[in-house]
């Protein structure tokens, strides 16, 4: 753990490796409405498996928190495997959350004015730089909505283009509404290939809490396979372990779907719970030449427009990629970027 002062904000930097939990941070963290994804203990299960070094900034102002920052620093030496010794003496400061592309790495406690945002941020590059040294020039920041980028510091600000994220907003009663509002082909073959689904005598669906439907070693398994194939993004996350994803699986914050033939797995989603915006974290199932079944990608989607619609959501995040399809379902598509920042 490494404590500086800047501009009258404390940063307390934290390697989740080796540095204990920060006294009430999950307190902080849910009161924050935070999702899972930032728990201490699965932030640690990332850190130990993770290709560079992961670095936790709590700010805190009179002692009391207001916000986090948490990034991989990516250096300028080839690294395989995890990382055993130290970090490079320049790189990257990656703002970024460990999983999910549909979270920023950077939050505050209540709704500071963005001239302030600005401030508490401006303070975590100074102080991060003092503790990394001069050789890290360069903050990316992931996952920027559009019109947040001014409250980024700096002056030169390179914006790179990534894909939109797709928000689906539920205000039906139930999921025939929501097939009938989306008229036409899509409601009816959603409808379709549901029961037929519900039908297969050697499939079962289970729609619930994960730690009740699969283990954290079946999920690691299926979110490998489908992360094999999203592998030429410019700095590709790192493969999440299992012990990660046996964190995740028996929290009481995250929703599967899972698809079974006999005992075997053939797909799982799991998403995040949120008293407003749970999102869809992740995805993955064999192919049907595989033992799998056709449509489960779609399948899913049904499942969780209707468990959200029955829990009173206002909506699902249903993350990124396949943007048109996501479209198709009625999802509204929000741009967002990553920003380089020299500094």
């Amino acid at each position: 753990m490494v404590c500086h002062e800047s501009d009258h904000v404390h940063l307390e930097l934290l390697d989740p490796r080796h540095d204990p939990e920060p006294p009430g941070w999950e307190q902080l963290r849910r009161a924050a409405g935070q999702y899972v994804t930032w728990r201490y203990d699965l932030l640690r299960a990332y850190a130990w498996a993770a290709q560079t070094p992961v670095l936790l900034a709590v700010l805190s102002e009179g002692g009391i928190a207001v916000g986090a920052v948490l990034a991989s620093l990516r250096g300028i030496r080839p690294r395989r495997g995890s990382y055993a010794r130290g970090r490079d003496i320049a790189g990257v400061v990656d703002v970024q959350v460990p999983g999910s592309r549909s979270e920023k790495g950077w939050w505050f406690t209540g709704d500071p004015e963005p001239e302030r945002r600005r401030e508490l941020l401006r303070a975590y590059v100074r102080g991060v730089r003092q503790a990394l040294g001069p050789g890290w020039r360069c903050v990316l920041w992931r996952e920027v909505p559009s019109g947040e980028s001014a409250q980024l510091p700096g002056v030169v600000k390179v914006r790179l283009p990534t894909a939109p994220l797709a928000r689906l907003a539920t205000p039906w009663t139930g999921i025939e509404e929501w097939y009938a509002w989306l008229g036409g082909t899509r409601g009816a073959s959603l409808r379709s290939w549901a029961r037929r689904l519900d039908a297969d005598p050697g499939l079962s669906i289970g729609v619930g809490p994960a730690r009740e439907l699969v283990t954290g070693a079946e999920a690691s398994v299926l979110r490998a396979e489908n992360d094999l194939k999203y592998r030429n993004r410019l700095f590709p996350l790192a493969p999440l372990p299992q012990p990660y994803f046996d964190g995740l699986v028996a929290s009481d914050e995250v929703v599967a779907v899972a698809y079974r033939d006999g005992r075997r797995l053939i797909g799982l989603s799991l998403t995040m719970d949120h008293p407003t915006w749970p999102i869809c974290l992740s995805w993955g199932a064999l192919a049907p030449e595989d033992g799998g079944r056709k449509h489960l990608y779609f399948d899913f989607y049904v499942r969780m427009v209707e468990w959200a619609i029955k829990a009173g959501k206002s909506g699902l995040v249903l993350g990124k990629g396949k943007a048109e399809i996501k479209r198709s379902l009625g999802a509204d598509l929000v741009s967002s970027s990553a920003i380089a920042v020299p500094c």
